[in-house]
Formats: structure tokens, sequence, C-alpha cells
């Protein structure tokens, strides 16, 4: 279970993280390594989080796919 903090009213509170809006994934110390040298490189002016890369190069790959993806989702 993945709690988090919030603050609500100056009380900190500890909540889950929705499980219906996230999964969970492992990469190899390579992967994640070459991961965050992408990141650098793809959002300069920011820091974005290595999900939030993920998101980025998943969404930017099924834009080149060009409906060919929903052929081959079962």
């Amino acid at each position: 279970m993945k709690l988090r903090n919030i603050t609500i009213n100056n009380k900190k509170e500890k909540t889950m993280t929705d499980i219906s809006k996230y999964k969970s994934v492992a990469l190899s110390h390579e992967a994640c390594n070459k991961l965050d040298k992408i990141r650098k490189i793809i959002v300069p002016e920011i820091h974005v989080s290595r999900a939030k890369t993920l998101d980025i190069l998943i969404n930017e790959k099924v834009r080149k796919l060009n409906g060919r993806l929903k052929s081959k989702s079962a």
C-alpha cells in the first residue's frame, strides 16, 4: 500500500494512491539510468519524473504507429 502526504486545513494526513489511475512498472538499473538521460534531453526546461517521461515516450510512439495499435490490441 502506497501512502502519500496531503495537507488539509494545515493538518498533514496520509491518503492512499488511487490504484484505479496508476500501474507500477519495474525497470532495471541500466534502463533507469538511460531514462534519466532521456528525460533531461526531451524536456530540458523542467525536471519531469520518470513516470511522466515514460508517458511522453509511450504517447509519442502511439502517435507514430498511427492507428496500427488498435488492430494489434486484444
